[in-house]
């Protein structure tokens, strides 16, 4: 038995080493070999052409991923945000401008509609129906621009109405003396008109600085230089020194308080033109006010 064992180990062991040389297939050189890595194919996406339009202009995509998003003008967010509102095109901006136009055309409309109405109330009616009627036009006017002048898109319309409101309230002082309900007064009836009329500017005065705006403050100043115009009837030329004087102080001091440079202009070319009116004066009568000369 054992020499059957020493007999058939050199055939197993050439058996093994023949299969082990047709395995091995040489030497590989390579593995001995210092190998850089190769660099990686760049792949270059071209990016996709945006589809435009000559007319309508750029189209942009309902459908967008992280990475597309922009931040230009009128962009939607993922979350649906918007940064920057998107610039008005042509028929948008015509649309604004002649609507613009209309409400300043129905504004001057609207001040030539109620001012002939306070007109007739005033002269047409009888003192009993006409004072209470324009009390309530002109307060209604007041309460207009209580409620719109604080809105930014109203706030034209409501100064409007509380520039014609005052108008008529000084109309109504003027017809409470042509009535005659001042001449009872202790004061005389020209006077209690003067103080009458000066209350009212005081009160224009206190509206223009609650609602911040110089077009209700320049209307005070101007019917307080009309009035200085009207005391020369009363106290001749020293009278209306004195009112053109106190109009021009108050008309820049307002301008000093609200630092307004509109004021301050009005002022000054109101004062020269005052001056000059009545400088080159002969006895004019305008609207029933006496121009004294000077």
């Amino acid at each position: 038995m054992e020499e059957d064992g020493q007999d058939h180990d050199p055939v197993e062991d050439d058996v093994l080493r023949q299969k082990e040389f047709r395995r091995g297939g040489g030497i590989d050189l390579g593995q001995f070999m210092i190998q850089e890595p190769e660099d990686e194919a760049i792949v270059e996406v071209s990016a996709l052409d945006k589809e435009t339009d000559e007319a309508v202009g750029e189209i942009a995509s309902l459908f967008s991923s992280e990475g597309e998003q922009t931040d230009e003008a009128g962009a939607i967010k993922r979350d649906g945000t918007v940064n920057e509102a998107a610039a008005a095109d042509s028929v948008t901006d015509m649309a604004v401008h002649g609507e613009r136009r209309l409400g300043y055309g129905l504004l001057a409309g609207m001040v030539l509609v109620w001012s002939v109405l306070g007109w007739v109330v005033g002269t047409a009616l009888p003192p009993f129906l006409g004072g209470p009627l324009l009390i309530i036009m002109g307060l209604s006017g007041l309460w207009a621009g209580e409620k719109w002048i604080p809105n930014p898109t109203m706030h034209l319309l409501g100064v409007t109405w509380v520039i014609i409101s005052m108008k008529i309230l000084y109309g109504f002082a003027l017809d409470v003396h042509h009535w005659g309900w001042l001449d009872a007064s202790p004061l005389g009836a020209d006077l209690s008109l003067g103080i009458f009329l000066l209350v009212l500017i005081g009160f224009n005065i206190l509206i223009a600085q609650r609602h911040d705006d110089d077009a209700i403050a320049a209307q005070a100043t101007l019917v307080l230089l009309a009035l200085g115009s009207a005391a020369g009837a009363l106290y001749d030329e020293l009278g209306v020194a004195g009112m053109i004087l106190l109009g021009t102080l108050s008309m820049h001091g307002l301008a000093l308080h609200r630092k307004s440079g509109n004021l301050a202009s009005l002022g000054i070319a109101v004062s020269y033109l005052w001056i000059g009116l009545h400088a080159f004066s002969n006895d004019w009568t305008i609207v029933n006010i006496k121009i004294v000369s000077f």
